[in-house]
């Protein structure tokens, strides 16, 4: 059976295919915090985020990248739209997901489903297999597998085309992994690596490639999101909270408003009960995994 497809939707097509945020909007549907499914609209990290890739691949012709973030600002789900984006709108295109832990694997290889099974009928491609590990759109010999770091490295024997790795401070023998995926993603145009990770301390290969990529000594570009861009991260301030002064002078640092200063507060009063310490001083924890900058994301205990 043909579908006529009208000059309308033609173009729309056209328009999707060339603008991921329309098309994020229009076509993807992700599970919020709350447990609802809804559009995915892109906040200030992603759009920043969007923005920096876009300019390497005009400038490049390909996208290699190390993004340093704090905990849950949505950059993984952006990648996974990105690159569903990516992955239904070409042929012969192989995508990988490799992440820390067999939960984040699943979870994000279940993002890419939701937003196969979601998507309108007219931009959806043809389904082929589809599991546990594998996703694959049959008439575009296009998909994805997803994989979990571990003690074996993956990607050897694979040619990718787009690579999604996941915490990757957090990798199990990172160094081989790193070493494999580097093996199958082509030097070619069109081809995207993008890793992305909070810190997890210094000297594993996630911190040795981005001072090396701060450096200039690498293709990878560092891209730093701190956690105050978030929309999330603030609460309401009660009535006569005056900060303690080293709030104070943070906020005043990184121009903080009064709720996004309180939401700091209690977070690192939460991650004291962890990291010691006074819940009135900031904490290592609470830098490392909310970092306001690159440099002090690195932290030890």
């Amino acid at each position: 059976m043909t579908l006529h497809i009208t000059d309308r939707e033609l173009n729309l097509r056209k328009k999707l295919k060339a603008d991921f945020d329309a098309y994020a909007r229009g076509c993807l549907k992700i599970r919020t915090k709350a447990g609802s499914v809804e559009p995915l609209r892109l906040n200030r990290s992603q759009m920043f985020l969007h923005g920096r890739l876009e300019a390497q691949r005009e400038a490049k012709g390909k996208v290699r990248a190390l993004v340093l973030k704090s905990r849950q600002v949505g950059i993984s789900t952006y990648i996974a739209g990105r690159f569903y984006w990516r992955t239904s709108h070409s042929r012969g295109c192989r995508t990988s997901i490799l992440a820390h832990l067999d939960d984040a694997s699943a979870n994000l290889f279940n993002m890419a489903k939701r937003f196969h099974d979601n998507v309108p009928e007219m931009f959806r491609p043809q389904t082929g297999a589809s599991n546990a590990k594998e996703l694959s759109f049959g008439k575009l010999d296009s998909g994805y597998k997803v994989a979990t770091a571990g003690s074996q490295a993956v990607g050897r024997s694979d040619t990718i085309q787009l690579f999604h790795g996941s915490e990757m401070a957090f990798w199990p023998n990172a160094e081989e992994h790193s070493a494999g995926i580097g093996q199958a993603i082509a030097d070619m145009a069109g081809t995207e690596d993008i890793r992305e990770s909070t810190a997890n301390g210094i000297g594993n290969a996630f911190h040795n490639m981005w001072k090396a990529a701060e450096r200039g000594d690498s293709e990878y570009e560092p891209i730093f999101i701190p956690w105050f861009w978030h929309e999330e991260y603030e609460r309401p301030v009660p009535d006569g909270w005056q900060p303690p002064e080293a709030f104070s002078e943070y906020a005043e640092v990184y121009k903080l408003t009064p709720e996004q200063t309180y939401w700091a507060y209690l977070k690192n009063r939460e991650q004291s009960i962890v990291a010691g310490g006074s819940p009135n001083e900031i904490n290592w924890k609470f830098r490392q995994e909310y970092p306001a900058n690159a440099d002090e994301a690195f932290q030890t205990s």
